[in-house]
């Protein structure tokens, strides 16, 4: 299984449509492939500073898988390419 972390902050229209990226990407994927957490960066000082100006972050681990825009494409190749 794949542990992703989705950094998102409040009121962010980048974060909801990666989102939806991100879901449609899972939808085509066998169940329990990856568990997704989902970290709001409004809440943390040190990951603001961070992540601030690169939201949404999507991450396996230390790996940056996408930032910014994200799309279903690069997130189902690497979950795919990736899975244990």
């Amino acid at each position: 299984m794949l542990n992703l972390t989705y950094y998102t902050r409040d009121n962010c229209q980048l974060c909801n449509e990666g989102k939806l990226q991100i879901r449609l990407a899972l939808s085509e994927l066998r169940d329990n492939v990856v568990k997704l957490t989902e970290v709001n960066i409004d809440n943390d000082d040190e990951l603001q500073e961070e992540y601030m100006v690169r939201i949404p972050v999507l991450s396996d681990g230390g790996n940056v898988i996408q930032e910014g825009i994200l799309d279903f494409v690069t997130i189902y190749d690497y979950v795919k390419d990736n899975y244990r």
